[in-house]
């Protein structure tokens, strides 16, 4: 499962990170780390970008970005 594939309000662990992700550094910098709890918040009205909490700070990904990390829930 990925992040993009989680529902509001649901919260998992970040288990990858795609090594083809473009912004992979930018992610692990804002905290998308292996082991991470993560929590789905919520999404524009359109389907992106969606807000996560994670490390009690509110990060937007789009979609197409947020697909890019593995979650176990």
């Amino acid at each position: 499962m990925t992040l993009a594939d989680m529902k509001i309000n649901q919260s998992g662990i970040i288990s990858n990170i795609d090594s083809e992700c473009k912004i992979k550094r930018r992610l692990l910098d804002l905290g998308f780390i292996k082991g991470n709890e993560v929590k789905f918040e919520r999404k524009n009205v359109f389907g992106s970008p969606i807000i996560f909490n994670i490390e009690g700070s509110f990060v937007a990904l789009r979609k197409p970005d947020a697909s890019k990390v593995g979650v176990i829930l």
